[in-house]
């Protein structure tokens, strides 16, 4: 008679285990921004391509209404795009808001005159990107990365044995 209850218990164990994003804490505080600067050159698979207004080679009559001079550009302005265009990684990212580029805009899906500027140096034009990326507490990384796979993969096993208890009832019984 235990070996029934056993079998049921461990199965009902193991679906609330892998059903456990369900039921696991999840952060309630705000998400840690970042304020990311990044330039690479226009071309093919950049969003302002060969093809578009912004690189004056399609039907381009209002091209250079898309195109920032760096000389044009603000002095906090040109130092932020030189230091991501110098970077290795091409670009750079603060977490200080205070450390931002007031000109410049942050937002968290850039389109172009709205985080995304085409600026011109030496004959050459370069996509400038500011964004602000909303990264989790690292309690709530943790607890996906680690805690939650965790517990569904004890879940399944709770589940596996408690099929295996059963069956091995089951199959005593009939001999």
């Amino acid at each position: 008679m235990r070996t029934p209850l056993a079998a049921a218990g461990l199965v009902a164990l193991g679906v609330l285990l892998m059903a456990n994003p369900l039921f696991l804490p999840v952060s309630v505080g705000e998400p840690n921004p970042a304020y990311t600067h990044t330039v690479q050159p226009v071309g093919e698979g950049s969003v302002a391509g060969i093809g578009s207004p912004a690189t004056g080679t399609a039907n381009g009559s209002n091209a250079s209404d898309a195109v920032v001079a760096y000389a044009d550009l603000a002095p906090e302005v040109r130092e932020a795009f030189d230091r991501a265009r110098d970077a290795p990684e091409g670009g750079f990212g603060v977490e200080d808001p205070d450390e931002r580029v007031d000109s410049l805009s942050y937002p968290t899906e850039p389109t172009l005159g709205d985080g995304l500027l085409i600026v011109e140096r030496d004959g050459e034009r370069y996509e400038f990107w500011t964004r602000t990326v909303e990264r989790e507490p690292g309690a709530v990384v943790a607890q996906r990365v680690f805690l939650q796979p965790v517990a569904f993969l004890v879940g399944f096993l709770a589940v596996v044995a408690g099929a295996a208890v059963g069956l091995r009832e089951r199959l005593a019984g009939e001999e």
